[in-house]
């Protein structure tokens, strides 16, 4: 959970929310995971925050111009261990097969 000026907001990942951001950071998912032992690079941890964020109970996806700007000052304000492990939860809840064994 992610509280910013009064709101509760959480992460929610996809196939389609890994493609937006795999097509900005030009790198896939699990390469990043495995490249940076999950301690993702500011700009990449933004964009992994900002194309999963929704308000709690929201059924849409926060604007990327205004999640952009949450994003910035959640890892500015935060534990940016914090942060990155949010993420990374958030990408084993939603996303499972990235962390299948084979």
């Amino acid at each position: 959970m992610i509280k910013y000026e009064g709101k509760e907001y959480e992460l929610k990942y996809n196939m389609q929310r890994i493609e937006l951001i795999e097509a900005q950071t030009s790198m896939p998912t699990m390469a990043q995971i495995s490249k940076t032992g999950g301690y993702f690079g500011i700009n990449d941890l933004k964009l992994y925050i900002m194309y999963a964020l929704k308000e709690k109970g929201a059924d849409v996806f926060v604007m990327p111009k205004k999640a952009k700007h949450i994003a910035k000052n959640i890892i500015e304000n935060g534990n940016y261990t914090d942060v990155c492990a949010t993420v990374l939860e958030g990408l084993e809840r939603d996303c499972p097969f990235f962390f299948r064994n084979a």
